[in-house]
């Protein structure tokens, strides 16, 4: 492992544990075990280190590798290519769509801190809104592809109100404490989703479907 994926990895550890403010380089040196100077060379700034770092992280958790979106992909290329009830889509959608967001917010929460601390710091930082702002955009165009697959009327628009319902969700869950409540949360944000789902795909949906 090179110092500078020695010098995110110790970042994204502060992040986790810390918060923000406890980025600093001197902190990030000593959890890294490099140098002071091995990180002011790298990193001019705070700004620059806490940007770059974000970059890493953000291909780690690219949504083109993840095995749940993979699956979603593969089910909306079979289906753009055969005659299928809007209902049946919609359902298989809307598994995969759960299988996703329960891996987000159940196995993955650690990333779910991490990104809202990114997001908190973008609101002081230009250097990195930018790039939380293209981060954004390329994550809306992926499901604005496959709403069109799916020859929806607005995918692009769809896809926005997707991804913002998604992050919310998420946002929301990190804010729940204890399992249960958690559980009980992640019930509601089910038959949310689902609506939502059903709603782009232009199946029929009453509430006791869900």
């Amino acid at each position: 492992m090179d110092a500078k994926q020695r010098i995110f990895d110790a970042t994204l550890n502060i992040i986790k544990t810390s918060g923000m403010r406890g980025v600093r380089h001197r902190a990030v040196a000593a959890e890294a075990g490099v140098s002071l100077g091995s990180t002011t060379y790298h990193f001019k700034s705070i700004e620059d280190l806490i940007s770059s770092t974000f970059l890493y992280w953000h291909d780690q958790i690219d949504i083109n590798k993840n095995n749940h979106f993979i699956s979603l992909e593969q089910d909306v290329s079979d289906f753009s290519q055969q005659e299928v009830c809007p209902e049946l889509l919609a359902e298989k959608l809307y598994q995969d769509g759960i299988e996703y967001l329960s891996d987000q917010i159940f196995t993955k929460s650690d990333d779910r801190r991490v990104e809202l601390a990114f997001h908190n710091e973008a609101l002081r930082s230009v250097q990195l809104s930018q790039l939380l702002l293209a981060s954004w955009q390329q994550e809306t165009k992926i499901l604005a592809d496959l709403y069109q697959l799916l020859g929806n009327e607005f995918p692009e628009e769809d896809a926005e109100v997707t991804f913002a319902l998604v992050l919310q969700l998420e946002k929301r869950a990190m804010l729940i404490r204890g399992k249960q409540a958690l559980a009980a949360e992640f019930e509601k944000m089910k038959l949310i989703l689902k609506r939502h789902i059903y709603l782009v795909t232009g199946a029929s949906f009453t509430k006791s479907d869900g």
